[in-house]
């Protein structure tokens, strides 16, 4: 009996693994943008698109994410950078580069300083609401300050919006390298997402699969102000994926790419910063539910971590269904760092980083529940605040 249990509990792993992985992994393979767009026609005119770049103390990035912006091939631009409230020279910066912006024809550039929050928003979603207000775009752009571009993103990504006649498009970024400790952990997240997020149901229409990342959301102006924008969701910490929650509970159309090649931004400074990194969207992303978070927990252990365990502990002939489950598991992994430029060199990698992001999900739920409510860039939001204007 123990052992017919121990067997179908191996190839059910692995049955569970293929459904979540392998269609989400062959759909991320396919839809490189760099690849895809050479299969389409660059329109007869191209619309004006108001990218929106919201920025608080990113001193350190923000003057390289401009200055990618302002090397784009695109024909048709316009800059709105915000700064939100920063204490350090992230204003000052914004200023100089439109200063440099207002030789530029084809693209025009404003600053637009913020220094009061409202005590019903939160502050970068206030951001993005304030610079859409004054956009001016049949198509808007959300990127965040740290986004480096490559000159043919932008132009990329819009030939692919109009050619698929979208309302939404998502561009999944290259993570830069750091260490291989580093890498690793980034790549999970890569793995997770793969995993969590249905990728290959993104085009349908069914309402309860989205995505959106805080990289590159690009969506119609239209759209954006049909379902309500960023005041819909102003206390909901995960912005970039409920804006995309948004377009597709309206049955607007969605769509994402790998845009591996087109932009990259430095997530986080160290392996341990990884951690620290998601300490603000972990818990938010469970809808700060203990209850939740045990289940997705329970689940890890169950279907992730046993399979490392169970061919030490039982004979072959029981745990081969384990033994393929961790094949597939290492292979998902490798072909998603080849993805994301970690390179395949992460793949042994793959426990650790996974025992790594779970302790960093309930150190987000730690923290948050010791605060009573989320901190972030000197800004306190009450946890009851935030769970009643959950979407």
């Amino acid at each position: 009996m123990q052992a017919s249990f121990i067997t179908f509990w191996g190839w059910a792993t692995v049955v569970f693994w293929s459904v979540l992985l392998v269609p989400s992994i062959v759909m991320m393979v396919r839809k490189r943008l760099s690849r895809c767009v050479a299969q389409t026609e660059a329109p007869e005119t191209w619309p004006l698109i108001s990218v929106i770049v919201p920025a608080k103390d990113e001193a350190e990035t923000i003057e390289v994410t401009l200055n990618s912006l302002l090397a784009t091939n695109y024909p048709c631009l316009e800059i709105i950078a915000v700064n939100d409230r920063s204490t350090d020279e992230t204003g000052a910066i914004m200023e100089r580069v439109a200063e440099k912006a207002a030789a530029q024809e084809e693209i025009s550039m404003q600053v637009l300083q913020i220094e009061d929050l409202p005590s019903d928003w939160l502050g970068k979603s206030h951001a993005m609401h304030q610079g859409a207000k004054i956009a001016k775009g049949d198509l808007l752009l959300f990127t965040d300050g740290d986004i480096v571009f490559d000159p043919q993103a932008i132009t990329n990504a819009t030939q692919i919006f109009l050619h698929k006649q979208l309302d939404h498009l998502c561009l999944i970024p290259q993570l830069a390298r750091g260490g291989i400790i580093e890498s690793a952990f980034v790549t999970y997240f890569g793995f997770l997402l793969a995993a969590g997020t249905y990728l290959w149901l993104v085009p349908s229409r069914w309402q309860h699969v989205y995505i959106g990342v805080g990289a590159f959301n690009l969506i119609r102006n239209s759209v954006y102000t049909r379902i309500g924008g960023f005041e819909t969701i102003r206390l909901d910490v995960i912005d970039d994926i409920k804006l995309g929650k948004l377009v597709k509970q309206h049955r607007f159309k969605q769509d994402f790419y790998l845009g591996i090649k087109e932009l990259k931004v430095r997530w986080q400074p160290s392996a341990w910063g990884v951690i620290t990194g998601v300490e603000k969207n972990a818990f938010a992303s469970l809808n700060y539910s203990l209850k939740r978070l045990s289940v997705v927990t329970s689940l890890y252990v169950l279907l992730f971590f046993v399979p490392f365990i169970m061919p030490f502990l039982f004979p072959i002939a029981q745990t081969a269904g384990f033994v393929v489950a961790l094949v597939l598991l290492h292979l998902s992994y490798a072909i998603l760092g080849s993805l994301f430029r970690s390179g395949i060199r992460i793949t042994p990698f793959l426990l650790y980083a996974s025992l790594a992001l779970t302790f960093a999900f309930w150190r987000s739920a730690w923290i948050t529940l010791k605060n009573g409510g989320v901190k972030w860039r000197d800004t306190v939001y009450p946890l009851d605040v935030l769970k009643k204007h959950l979407y």
